[in-house]
């Protein structure tokens, strides 16, 4: 395995490198790297839904639109996860 680790979001957590070779008692990468993007996400709805709980002066304050809140926090997780890969992969 290289020593390498590759940058998953500019400033946060560095996840390490896939290695070159697969040994069978390795868990399933993929599977914890869509488990943690999951839970991301789910943190990221739950914060949506968190700040509707504020009033409109709150909102406004915090430069923060109801409407676009509301639209977020009725997302599909699946949805929150392709938009954060996209913001992700494009910087």
């Amino acid at each position: 395995m290289s020593g390498k680790a590759r940058k998953t979001d500019v400033g946060r957590r560095v996840e390490p490198e896939l290695p070159d070779f697969y040994m069978p008692a390795m868990p399933p990468l993929g599977l914890q790297r869509n488990l943690c993007e999951w839970l991301r996400a789910w943190r990221q709805r739950r914060l949506y839904r968190q700040l509707l709980e504020l009033d409109d002066r709150s909102l406004a304050a915090r430069d923060l639109n109801r409407q676009l809140l509301s639209e977020k926090a009725r997302l599909p997780l699946r949805q929150l996860m392709a938009q954060r890969r996209h913001c992700c992969a494009a910087d």
